[in-house]
């Protein structure tokens, strides 16, 4: 091998390896590891294999095929001496070849065969091809993208930077085993889906601007912008504007096999590449036919409704329908010509016309249904259906009101609705979800719905939202309306989505950097470090393609996550332990083939290794001993309060035992007093019932005659009225019950006699003066001049009560 040698093209077989460079063309043997020059030539251009034949050509000498491991000639025709030779490749049986100006020749007798020419109208230079599964050939440019194309010279497509690929330049293409076709550019790798169901048509000069209708009559493709009405023959690759037409179409309709394009300025007659206005027209949305009669038309309008009718071969309006003028953007019309209005800002409107059809006889507002935004309503299949977020309705022919229709109403749900536009399109009914769209049709029989997913999202559809189109194109082929031009599904390439999972990478964070583990490893994660970043992706080379993906953590939860485009996460805050994540991915609604585990050890933290939990066992120990210590000490304490309070509750109760033999001694004493109060009391009223007696005796004595014996008698009862010992014996008892009354009033009254004594004894036993004048032997009157006298030595006032003073004392 020469120094600096540079390669350009790499044959691997199973026994040995080809390389080629500008001027050799080398073998590698696998098993012994020998390199052989196999040609040297200045000018080698191309080297192939084609079904086992390897050929190379060579600027200004020929074709060659190498056989024994040497050069053999093909053909030294002044050909291939001239031209350059891109691609060498087999088709029926013969040897074909395309040169670097899209020129495709087969080999016959040696010398070349003009098959077909390129029929762009442009110069390409082709630097590399590739003769495609499909029976095409995809061409690389120098600097106008890539070409693909028929064996015939007829253009299928032309991608170049401004339609994805990163480059203009195309050094090498690859066809892989599912179709896909990868292309080496001169900055990076682009991949194009060439078997996809899906075809997007880029407005990459603004020339067309968002499409808002479509519709294919023959050969004739029409689409109507904001900018107008183009039309394109299947031909051709590019659309031509139809004049008169400026301004935004909203719609075209088909009627009878005439074509209405429903625009802002009226309604146009559209006959192939030309367009006439309906004179009297205004800014129409739809067009409807009401009735049987080819000649009447509904139109919806910005201000209300409109009909026309045809006079001979033109159209004109016939009149406006009075009594309604809001703006009919989605207009019904039943089996009974009733016309249902649904307007997003005011509701749905039932009008029911005259015989004329001239004006609205009646407008009921359809309560059930009420407003929405996005909301839509058709006719299909005889049916009414209107949708709005969240809920369906429908109404047949037969039926008087409109009724929720659950199964439809989950095609609407908050979380995959975009609007309820509503579309009707080869026999099936459309729906517009945010990831795909809903393809619905109604068994004729039963009336039973059944829905299929068409998986486009609407970012990748890049639809004007509230205006969504689709069209039919041929079997089971749609054009799809968008912002930048359209895209055209075909639902005959019927691709079967298989993908795979797989984690790529597994990362944690320490110190400020990240730490790279090895996909079959279990590590073993620091709980200081309690961090991982765990990457996956399912390859999936289809770029309409929306791949999803959803995980979970064993441990932690087992419900699997919602499903995220995200294709890595983050795991923090995780608990010490095992744990196992597992990852699977899903495109459209296939699951993976597979479900990704990853295991992984969060490490126990410092404090709860195996030397902090013996330190903590050894503590718990030593805790425990003092525990015991201090419990043994608490209760020898306790015991002791124990034996002290129970002295002091026995000496409590020695002392209440004593309490109650005093209480029971007072209570003795207390008897004794009021027992001897009771003598005095009884001895008292003794001694005044016998003076009263004495007097009584004394009184009769007076009045008998005067003799010696009443004299000595009268004595005798004078001598027992003033007894001294019955005064001494009072005095006693009185003593006995209240002791301490003489004393207390002889310190506080020092000046009293013992007749004012005697008297004060007497008022404390509460005695009246007529019961103390027996005692003292006196009159009561006598009484009372005593306790005047009395009243005076102890210097009382008048309003002191003599006898309450004495008793408080």
């Amino acid at each position: 091998v020469e120094e600096d040698e540079q390669f350009w093209n790499i044959i691997v077989n199973e026994d040995y390896v080809l390389f080629q460079s500008l001027s050799h063309i080398y073998s590698y043997d696998i098993s012994s590891g020998k390199v052989s020059l196999l040609v040297s030539n200045d000018n080698i251009n191309k080297f192939f294999k084609v079904n086992g034949t390897y050929y190379y050509h060579s600027l200004g000498e020929g074709l060659f095929t190498i056989s024994n491991q040497r050069p053999l000639p093909i053909s030294q025709s002044d050909f291939f001496k001239e031209e350059t030779v891109i691609l060498l490749f087999e088709h029926e049986s013969k040897v074909h070849f395309l040169t670097e100006n899209a020129d495709l020749y087969r080999l016959e007798n040696k010398e070349p065969v003009l098959v077909a020419q390129s029929d762009l109208n442009f110069d390409l230079t082709v630097y590399n091809a590739l003769f495609l599964s499909d029976g095409s050939l995809m061409l690389g440019t120098i600097s106008n993208g890539v070409v693909s194309m028929n064996l015939d010279g007829s253009t299928n497509y032309v991608i170049n930077q401004s339609d994805g690929l990163i480059n203009n330049t195309c050094l090498t293409i690859f066809e892989d085993s599912k179709k896909n076709v990868w292309l080496g550019l001169d900055n990076g790798i682009s991949s194009v889906n060439v078997d996809s169901a899906y075809s997007i048509y880029h407005d990459r000069d603004g020339e067309l601007g968002t499409v808002y209708t479509s519709y294919k009559s023959g050969n004739i493709l029409y689409v109507g912008t904001n900018q107008g009405l183009f039309y394109k023959n299947d031909d051709s690759l590019d659309f031509t504007f139809i004049d008169g037409t400026q301004g935004q179409v909203w719609s075209i309709t088909s009627i009878n096999g005439q074509l209405y394009c429903n625009h802002h300025s009226g309604i146009f007659i559209v006959e192939n590449d030309r367009a006439e206005r309906i004179p009297g027209t205004i800014g129409t949305w739809q067009t409807h036919r009401i009735s049987d009669d080819s000649n009447l038309l509904l139109a919806g309008t910005y201000n209300g409704l409109y009909f026309l009718t045809k006079k001979g071969d033109n159209w004109e309006v016939r009149n406006k329908i009075k009594g309604f003028n809001i703006s009919s953007k989605d207009v019904v019309v039943d089996k009974v010509k009733n016309i249902y209005v649904n307007h997003e800002y005011k509701g749905v409107f039932k009008l029911s016309l005259n015989d004329s059809l001239t004006s609205v006889q009646r407008i009921d507002t359809v309560e059930v249904l009420g407003k929405g935004i996005g909301s839509d309503m058709i006719m299909f299949k005889d049916n009414i259906i209107y949708a709005r977020r969240d809920s369906v309705y429908t109404k047949s022919y037969n039926e008087k009101t409109f009724t929720l229709n659950e199964e439809l109403s989950q095609l609407v749900r908050k979380d995959v609705y975009t609007s309820g536009t509503l579309v009707i399109s080869n026999g099936y009914l459309w729906l517009f979800n945010k990831d795909h769209l809903s393809k619905i049709s109604i068994e004729d029989i039963d009336g039973t719905y059944s829905v299929e997913k068409v998986f486009l999202s609407k970012e990748l559809r890049n639809e004007k939202v509230g205006y969504e189109n689709l069209t039919v194109l041929g079997s089971n082929e749609y054009l799809i309306g968008s912002s930048y031009g359209y895209t055209t599904l075909n639902q005959n390439k019927k691709t079967v989505t298989t993908n795979e999972l797989y984690i790529n990478e597994v990362k944690s964070f320490k110190d400020g950097e990240f730490i790279l583990f090895g996909l079959t490893d279990i590590p073993t994660i620091p709980y200081k470090d309690n961090f991982l970043q765990i990457h996956y992706s399912s390859p999936s080379y289809n770029s309409l393609n929306t791949v999803l993906y959803q995980y979970r953590v064993l441990e932690l939860n087992e419900s699997w996550s919602e499903w995220v485009e995200n294709t890595s996460i983050e795991l923090k805050n995780l608990s010490y332990g095992d744990y196992n994540f597992e990852v699977r991915s899903r495109i459209n609604e296939t699951l993976s083939t597979n479900t990704e585990t990853y295991s992984f050890t969060i490490a126990r933290p410092y404090y709860l290794t195996n030397t902090a939990i013996a330190i903590y066992i050894l503590l718990l120990i030593a805790l425990i001993i003092l525990l015991n210590g201090f419990y043994i000490w608490y209760f020898k304490r306790q015991k002791e309060r124990a034996l002290l309070k129970q002295q002091k509750e026995l000496e409590l109760r020695n002392l209440t035992n004593e309490k109650n033999l005093i209480e029971l001694r007072n209570a003795k004493l207390r008897g004794d007093i009021e027992h001897r109060n009771k003598e005095l009391a009884i001895s008292t009223m003794a001694m005044i019932k016998k003076n009263e007696t004495l007097n009584e005796l004394k009184e009769e004595l007076n009045n008998l005659p005067k003799t010696v014996e009443s004299k000595s008698l009268k004595k005798m009862l004078d001598k027992n009225l003033n007894s001294k010992q019955d005064w001494l014996t009072f005095e006693e008892a009185f003593n006995n019950a209240d002791k301490d009354f003489f004393k207390k009033i002889k310190e506080l009254h020092p000046s009293l006699t013992s007749g004012d004594l005697r008297l004060c004894v007497y008022l404390r036993l509460n005695l009246s003066s007529k019961e103390i004048a027996p005692l003292l032997n006196i009159s009561p009157r006598s009484v009372e001049i005593k306790r005047y006298r009395l009243r005076k030595k102890l210097d009382l006032s008048r309003e002191d009560s003599l006898t309450s003073y004495i008793v408080e004392i």
